[in-house]
């Protein structure tokens, strides 16, 4: 593994159990929630992982966070297999990748005040009396957008606007400063005028603490100006990832196409044709054979009913999932 890639993802599948399809039957139906991702993630790097509800994104945060132990897979942290670890070790990981969550109102205790939420991944971990904790969580805050961190350290979640809530949550993930953020929709909840806020944020943390950033959401357009690179995923699997100026600009993928062809766009003139996918994503329990997008994909062949389709490199950065590229 490169030095650079300091987080590395290989072969990772989670499988749920789903319980029988009939009374005696003997066979159980499984969940394939991440059905074999690989991807790695270098030091400062900001990857955007996208796709629709219900493809994998949030299972596969868990994993990374530990949550849920994978069906099988690895994943490696600066060189160190991080697949199975004891509580302990597991512990000391969680300090050093943090997650940040969708809502923020359900992220937060509503009986503690701003200064008591910021302050508990500290007493969590171990640092309940280190000299510099206040100093620490007045920082945190700050670097979160709450300044100064005096007006909000009395106040409770319910005195806070959506975004400020927002902040409160980065703020306590950055207390622990932590290497990697995962964050999970961060901005879904938000009003429109203050996701960009939140995204310039993460954006600006990303230089100044040195953060990596997985970045999960169903908006492409959202992260255009912020991701290093995009993966896009389709039931449980990475179906293109590259740049974000090789994936918005040249997609390879009938997926991708079809998520950048919704993209909003200001000005009418510059406007894409549409690519309305058919029906929905099909059930994660019967993944279809072959390639698992071909019964939407517009521009299906006969062998994609059959060929699980490899990964083709299309540069050094760029790579995508599909039998029309294959030669």
């Amino acid at each position: 593994m490169s030095a650079e890639h300091f987080l590395e993802i290989q072969g990772l599948k989670k499988h749920f159990e789903a319980g029988r399809p009939a009374l005696f039957s003997r066979d159980v139906q499984k969940v394939h929630a991440v059905d074999g991702v690989d991807f790695t993630l270098r030091r400062s790097e900001v990857i955007a992982l996208v796709g629709e509800s219900g493809c994998g994104k949030s299972t596969l945060a868990l994993l990374l966070m530990g949550l849920e132990d994978p069906t099988s897979g690895m994943v490696k942290f600066e060189g160190q297999d991080i697949t199975h670890l004891n509580d302990y070790e597991r512990k000391d990981l969680r300090r050093k990748i943090q997650m940040v969550f969708q809502d923020p109102y359900e992220s937060l205790n509503p009986t503690q005040t701003i200064e008591e939420i910021v302050t508990e991944p500290l007493m969590v971990h171990g640092f309940a009396n280190v000299p510099d904790r206040r100093e620490r969580v007045v920082k945190a805050m700050e670097d979160a957008g709450l300044k100064p961190a005096d007006v909000y350290m009395s106040r409770y979640p319910h005195e806070l606007s959506g975004g400020q809530r927002q902040r409160v949550v980065i703020a306590a993930a950055l207390v622990l400063e932590p290497e990697i953020i995962l964050a999970d929709e961060p901005v879904s909840m938000l009003d429109v005028s203050i996701r960009a806020e939140v995204i310039n944020l993460l954006a600006e943390l990303r230089i100044t603490r040195q953060i990596a950033v997985i970045f999960i959401t169903h908006d492409l357009g959202s992260v255009g100006f912020f991701a290093d690179r995009v993966a896009v995923m389709y039931l449980g699997r990475i179906v293109e990832i590259g740049t974000m100026l090789e994936v918005l600009e040249n997609p390879q993928h009938p997926y991708t196409k079809a998520l950048i062809s919704v993209i909003p766009v200001p000005n009418p003139r510059l406007r894409h044709e549409r690519i309305i996918l058919k029906g929905e994503t099909p059930n994660p329990i019967n993944v279809p054979s072959g390639c698992r997008f071909h019964p939407r994909c517009p521009v299906a062949i006969e062998s994609c009913k059959a060929s699980d389709p490899p990964n083709v490199t299309l540069s050094k950065t760029h790579q995508a999932a599909c039998l029309l590229l294959v030669k």
